[in-house]
């Protein structure tokens, strides 16, 4: 067995080679001098250099590992993948966990796409593992702060966030990345059913068969436009369903009818959902950069559209208020007893908005956090915005409109990350004023 303390140190192997041409394996750590920098204070950092020919056992077993993967554990259960994925790392004693230091102090060369496509997979399936056991085990702690339980050994973990920063490493390149829509007629079915069967905002209705709904998703006044990498041509990373419409609309049914409507009059593209394909990118923040993309490909295929902006969820709000408010939440039974505290609890969803605090200058609402790094401003809050169950249950049909303002997205971007300084539109402004809506 390959163990964990080989793997630390065959990753900091100093690896040469005259042979620059069999660019083609997994990369490992070399120490390296910055002999480019005459300042002491620095420390000498990492990177990962390409193993070449090597004759050594342990680094063709590390580079056979993640090239196999993929298709070694297609019919394992998880159990299984988590004790595949934990016999590569762990050595008889237990092996020790890389360091946050060590991860930090990595230079990161390019990988080659199978390796990195394999990092993504590992990472996938440690998380639905780790989700599983959870979801069966959950502990009366976990319960009671609604915090996820993570159920990976440290070794495993620190594998599962080293993976992770060598997966953002590569990815996060704005130049290499690129946005395209999502068409059943010029997609392989391998990639648009990643499409669909990871799609987290509004499920599918039919996922076995949905060429019917993706065709409804994308057809008059509608787009979803999904991020790729070159690297990853089989792989989509993130997908943004986009609706065209005339203003800002307040509720779901506009957006799931806005087919039907007159294209003459469009102004707005409303992202309605947006989602990662994969467990595996979690922490690799991609949004942004698909919300980006979204935008410089709308304004050139549709240089009508003067407004950029949301209907997004509010995941964590019934949560928050069942442990915040619990005569509130106990006493929403149904629809008449909702609409009995519709005034209570539209106050509650705007102060949950602009003012609960997760870390910092962060607020806790995680979609909200999302939009507000980038650039995005609060523009209105919205009751009555979607009646689905899932919505019902996460937030009580209560939506939320972020404004995507091109000119002050960098402004707005900045002052929430240094200063938690949340941008917001004079309607939200006499929402929150008011405690009622316009």
């Amino acid at each position: 067995m390959l163990g964990r303390n080989n793997i630390l140190k065959q990753f900091n192997n100093i690896i040469n080679s005259s042979n620059k041409q069999n660019i083609n394996n997994i990369y490992i750590y070399n120490t390296i001098n910055n002999n480019n920098n005459s300042n002491s204070n620095n420390k000498p950092r990492m990177r990962f250099s390409t193993f070449i020919n090597s004759n050594n056992k342990n680094e063709d077993e590390i580079n056979k590992f993640f090239k196999d993967y993929i298709h070694k554990s297609a019919n394992y259960s998880l159990e299984q993948k988590k004790k595949l994925i934990e016999s590569f790392v762990l050595d008889s004693q237990g092996g020790n966990k890389i360091s946050k230091e060590e991860i930090r102090n990595i230079n990161i060369s390019p990988i080659s796409s199978d390796i990195l496509e394999s990092f993504i997979k590992i990472r996938d399936d440690l998380e639905k593992y780790n989700c599983q056991t959870v979801a069966t085990t959950t502990t009366t702690t976990a319960k009671a702060t609604n915090t996820p339980t993570n159920r990976l050994s440290e070794q495993l973990y620190s594998f599962d966030t080293l993976l992770g920063e060598l997966i953002k490493e590569n990815l996060k390149n704005h130049h290499k990345l690129f946005c395209k829509p999502l068409d059943i007629e010029k997609m392989e079915p391998k990639i648009w059913r990643q499409i669909v069967d990871n799609e987290a905002v509004h499920p599918y209705e039919d996922p076995l068969n949905p060429t019917d709904e993706i065709r409804q998703r994308t057809g008059k006044n509608r787009t979803c436009l999904v991020l790729f990498h070159p690297l990853l041509p089989n792989m989509p990373l993130m997908s943004l369903y986009i609706a065209f419409t005339n203003g800002i609309p307040n509720n779901m049914q506009i957006i799931e009818n806005n087919n039907q409507s007159s294209s003459s009059n469009i102004d707005s593209a409303i992202f309605y959902s947006i989602s990662s394909l994969h467990k595996g990118l979690g922490g690799v923040n991609l949004g942004h950069i698909l919300i980006t993309k979204a935008v410089e490909y709308i304004r050139l295929d549709k240089p009508e559209i003067k407004n950029f902006c949301t209907l997004s969820p509010l995941p964590r709000f019934r949560k928050y208020l069942s442990k915040n408010h619990p005569k509130l939440a106990e006493h929403i039974k149904d629809r008449a007893s909702l609409e009995e505290v519709k005034i209570q609890l539209q106050s509650l969803a705007l102060n949950y908005i602009f003012k609960e605090k997760g870390k910092p200058n962060r607020v806790f609402d995680p979609v909200c956090n999302f939009h507000l790094k980038n650039g995005a401003s609060v523009y209105r809050l919205n009751w009555d915005a979607d009646e689905s169950e899932k919505r019902i249950d996460e937030s009580y049909g209560i939506m939320i409109n972020y404004l995507y303002e091109i000119d002050k997205l960098e402004s707005n971007s900045k002052n929430y990350i240094d200063k938690g300084i949340v941008s917001t539109s004079q309607i939200f402004d006499n929402q929150y004023k008011n405690n009622r809506f316009l």
